[in-house]
């Protein structure tokens, strides 16, 4: 695509540029028809070449003189009126490229050629964010922590601008524009080869759709992440093979079954889909009896539901009875008066939810009914991150963070594809296999979640493993938990799942031999992750770990590695 400024430049200049042009043609012209005198008295005229000279210094204004003799009445008399006309023509020319550059339909093309400049110009694996509210900031920072290249594309011009002036690891491209465009995406770089995924994280679940489509259909090799605020469209985004398609308000409810069925998975799945620095939840297990429900929205009636699925009773606060699917028994009001929860029968319930859409009068729930009754369970919801320093001093039992939920699942699933199928059989399982892993994990001392990668044994991904394969050495899942440079026995590393032949083997025995087309889930401790990579591309390195000699022995070899183990 031509740059439309340069375009846009000349048609607005077509009239100044040839007023310039048309004023510099008459003087120069005129010039050359004055008569006049050389040094000796001989009549004499000014040639082309002449005359354009003094008109281009007379025009700017400098006044060299009168050169190469001196002037006549006439040659005089045409330079001032050279001087005058050449002077309203760069008025005028210089009025109208001023006022261009003030024109916001040029600014913002100028400004979206420097964007696609920029995103052309990045050779190596970049995302696309569509939307740079509080999940797109969470994930455009920690994309650039792990030192990704971002493009950013919204359409709120001051959240662009308030981009620019956030410290980042990485290069940020960022414009205002509308993502539902595919030509936009197009621009910020859809169709780049360095274009890794498309995340669409907007307001707008309609326009997370379009852009998921726009992303499948153009560029199939990139991986697309979406925000799904309803159940059909969330289908629809999978229609269309999407990546991942997240809904806050499933993933709320998941998460809140699971802390009162198995809160060992619950902190686990919790852990594992945080943000790098996010800490272990340490949550109080909800108790089960009478639960009070404030707001009945999209999330409430979901909420709702799933209490009711698991055998609670609830009574559900609304201040809006035209909200269809009131259950029987709802109590209009928005909760935050002691009255409303009294009727409620809050001196009787295990616990209390408050779903509403207004961040400050769910924190005047909880504070309102804390006072009437210490011993609920408070879960709440935090609509924006805006509020999250009062939500953590109100200190209630369970937060849900649509925003940190969704950055933090996108976030895993981009750092390693099989996450989401080793918590599906996870979670499915006994809690008591989620409570051994999570001591396992806890373990390695480390506060925040471990960090994950996917293994795919083969030539080109791991050339040690399938070469020592391929010279008849069975090589374990344990080798690849050895220290290549021998400072420790074994690396903080936990086989999560192995996939083999469509199978799902959920935390396999260390001693299982690995296979070439095997994908290996791994946890492990904060850049341990380069040491395994030394691993599966050494052949001596895991040749050490797996008979405890090199590949090829020498003086040299013994000396640089003198470490062995019998065989």
């Amino acid at each position: 695509m031509h740059d439309s400024y340069i375009f846009q430049f000349f048609q607005r200049m077509r009239v100044p540029l040839a007023v310039l042009i048309s004023a510099y043609a008459i003087a120069t012209v005129g010039f050359t028809l004055m008569p006049g005198v050389d040094d000796e008295g001989n009549p004499w005229r000014l040639s082309l070449f002449e005359a354009f000279y003094v008109v281009s210094y007379t025009g700017s204004t400098i006044g060299f003189g009168e050169v190469p003799y001196e002037f006549s009445a006439a040659q005089r008399m045409w330079t001032m009126v050279s001087i005058y006309l050449t002077v309203f023509a760069w008025l005028f020319s210089i009025g109208s490229i001023i006022s261009l550059l003030q024109d916001p339909a040029f600014r913002s093309s100028l400004q979206r050629s420097r964007f696609r400049r920029a995103v052309r110009a990045i050779d190596r694996p970049f995302y696309l964010v569509c939307g740079h509210g509080d999940t797109g900031r969470l994930l455009t920072q920690a994309l650039t922590d792990r030192h990704f290249p971002v493009v950013v594309v919204d359409n709120n011009q001051d959240k662009i601008d308030a981009l620019s002036v956030e410290p980042m690891r990485a290069p940020v491209s960022a414009y205002c524009m509308d993502a539902r465009l595919p030509d936009n995406l197009c621009d910020a770089g859809l169709r780049s080869r360095w274009c890794m995924g498309v995340l669409a994280v907007t307001s707008d679940s309609q326009v997370n759709l379009k852009i998921a489509i726009s992303g499948k259909l153009l560029n199939r090799r990139c991986s697309v992440h979406a925000r799904a605020d309803f159940v059909e469209v969330a289908d629809n985004m999978r229609s269309f093979d999407t990546d991942q398609a997240i809904s806050p308000v499933d993933e709320y409810v998941r998460r809140m079954r699971l802390a009162i069925e198995q809160p060992n998975a619950f902190r686990l799945y919790h852990w594992l889909q945080s943000r790098p620095e996010a800490r272990l939840p340490e949550v109080r297990q909800p108790p089960r009896g009478r639960w009070i429900l404030c707001g009945f929205g999209a999330l409430g009636k979901a909420a709702y539901e799933m209490l009711i699925e698991i055998g609670m009773e609830v009574t559900v606060i609304e201040a809006d009875a035209r909200i269809p699917g009131l259950p029987a028994g709802t109590i209009q009001g928005r909760g935050t008066q002691a009255e409303t929860l009294q009727e409620a029968g809050i001196e009787h319930a295990v616990g209390l939810l408050a779903t509403t859409g207004d961040d400050v009068d769910n924190l005047s729930i909880l504070m309102t009914a804390r006072q009437l009754n210490r011993k609920l369970f408070f879960g709440v919801l935090e609509n924006g991150l805006s509020s999250h320093p009062l939500f953590r001093a109100a200190k209630p039992d369970f937060i849900g963070q649509p925003s940190m939920v969704i950055a933090g699942a996108m976030l895993s699933r981009i750092q390693s594809p099989l996450l989401e199928a080793f918590l599906k059989r996870l979670i499915t399982g006994p809690d008591d296999v989620a409570g051994e892993l999570l001591e396992r994990l806890q373990s390695w001392d480390q506060a925040t979640p471990p960090e994950l990668f996917t293994l795919r044994i083969s030539q080109r991904r791991a050339p040690a493993v399938a070469a020592l394969m391929e010279r008849g050495l069975k090589v374990p899942i344990a080798a690849l938990m050895d220290d290549p440079a021998g400072r420790q026995a074994s690396l903080p590393v936990e086989a999560l799942m192995l996939c083999r032949e469509g199978e799902n083997i959920l935390l396999p025995d260390p001693a299982t031999e690995l296979a070439s087309g095997d994908r290996l889930l791994l946890a492990a401790g904060t850049g341990i992750g380069h040491r395994i990579g030394r691993l599966i591309n050494s052949e001596n390195a895991l040749s050490r770990a797996v008979t405890g000699q090199d590949l090829h022995p020498g003086w040299l070899w013994h000396r640089l590695f003198p470490r062995t183990r019998p065989g």
